[in-house]
């Protein structure tokens, strides 16, 4: 996940170390972790957690609890709704 956030312009994500989620940076996109998060589920269909409920309102929190294939799909309409900002 996070090798593929990467290549997503203005967003970035630190390696979790032994979590199943990531942290990504979306502050750069310019939106509220909790705008992002409600424009994203609206928009892609994809559910994160906004920043701003663990004191951190840059980032949006993927859960990586699931099968591959979800989350390729997943992070496809992450990538798709991040290009249109």
């Amino acid at each position: 996940m996070v090798d593929r956030i990467s290549k997503i312009p203005n967003v970035t994500a630190v390696k979790p170390q032994g979590a199943f989620y990531v942290l990504v940076n979306v502050s750069q996109l310019g939106l509220t972790s909790q705008n992002f998060a409600d424009r994203l589920l609206s928009k892609a269909n994809v559910a994160v957690v906004p920043g701003a409920a663990f004191g951190d309102d840059r980032v949006v929190r993927l859960s990586y609890a699931t099968s591959i294939d979800i989350i390729k799909k997943g992070l496809d309409r992450f990538q798709d709704f991040c290009r249109t900002l």
